[in-house]
């Protein structure tokens, strides 16, 4: 018999991390057995996570672990790892991510009052990883109001926040409904497409008390993709939601409140410094949804000309 909630934790050579992560979240697991399952996938980690895990399981029999010998990258792998669990409703966890002592009890709170929600989302605290210490927390929504919503409205409040994976609680059929959906042009969301589409038509919940610190980090394994993901992801997963019915106007929103700063546009369009080689015969699909010529030139200037020492000392200091 499946649970009511599986937490399913995607990792790639982020041993140290994990492990803190896994200090917190094992005991409400253990306090919770009848009702929630934790699942550890690990994505081809060359480092020691895999020795750590095995001890992991033979001292927590109830964990799952998945070694899996190819490496995804992380769109795959969050895919991949959802198609472990067997719960009710599925958390996919950050490897780096801290919950709240209660956070599992205080989902299932949730769910058991309001069991034909599709959708749960979270407040959260964020914060600059200082080396497995976490500094400069602030809160992510400063507004305290729990509420229920239609799926529109969740995705034209919270845009981006949903693409967060510690913060969403999903359905497990949903996410099986909304495979059809799934588009490999849904760059580094495609899980989030599929969760949002096949939660048409379902209420929605947000949790505005803060469960779970977000660790901020300057380096991630899709770093490098962001550009990709921010300027052609996300808007084709905007238009598709439109398309579909699932919102009104997501894309228009996205573009607004998202593409609207110049100031944020090169600043994303930085990142593409890191890997000039793949970006330079992608400036006409990143510049697909600029509607500026002034931001098309700058897109070339910067992907051509930005020198990569020059954004990472950049970032660096502004980090």
């Amino acid at each position: 018999m499946g649970k009511t909630l599986s937490i399913v934790i995607p990792t790639l050579n982020r041993h140290e991390y994990l492990k803190r992560t896994l200090a917190n979240i094992l005991p409400q697991v253990e306090r919770n057995i009848n009702e929630a399952e934790l699942v550890v996938c690990c994505n081809a980690s060359k480092d020691e996570t895999d020795e750590y895990m095995q001890g992991v399981v033979k001292e927590h029999p109830f964990v799952q672990y998945c070694y899996f010998d190819e490496y995804v990258e992380v769109g795959a792998s969050l895919i991949r790892s959802v198609e472990q669990t067997h719960g009710e409703y599925v958390v996919l966890w950050g490897d780096d991510d801290i919950p709240f002592p209660y956070f599992v009890e205080t989902i299932l709170d949730i769910i058991h009052e309001n069991p034909e929600i599709g959708i749960i989302h979270c407040n959260r605290l964020s914060g600059k990883d200082a080396k497995y210490d976490i500094k400069g927390l602030k809160v992510h929504d400063t507004e305290y109001k729990d509420e229920s919503m239609d799926l529109d409205t969740l995705v034209q409040r919270f845009t981006l926040s949903l693409g967060f994976i510690s913060s969403l609680i999903f359905r497990r059929d949903s996410w099986d409904a909304g495979k059809c959906n799934y588009s490999p042009k849904h760059y580094g969301y495609e899980h989030l497409a599929i969760i949002v589409s096949g939660s048409k038509g379902r209420q929605c919940y947000y949790c505005s008390f803060p469960l779970e610190i977000q660790r901020n980090p300057l380096e991630r394994d899709f770093t490098i993709k962001w550009p990709l993901y921010h300027f052609v992801g996300v808007p084709n997963m905007m238009k598709d939601f439109d398309r579909l019915g699932i919102t009104s106007s997501a894309f228009d929103n996205w573009n607004k409140d998202r593409n609207g700063s110049f100031i944020r546009f090169l600043w994303n369009m930085m990142f593409t410094s890191l890997d000039k080689k793949m970006y330079k015969p992608l400036c006409k699909e990143l510049n697909g949804y600029q509607s500026s010529s002034i931001r098309k030139c700058f897109t070339y200037m910067i992907v051509w000309g930005m020198p990569k020492c020059l954004f990472k000392s950049l970032r660096n200091r502004l980090y």
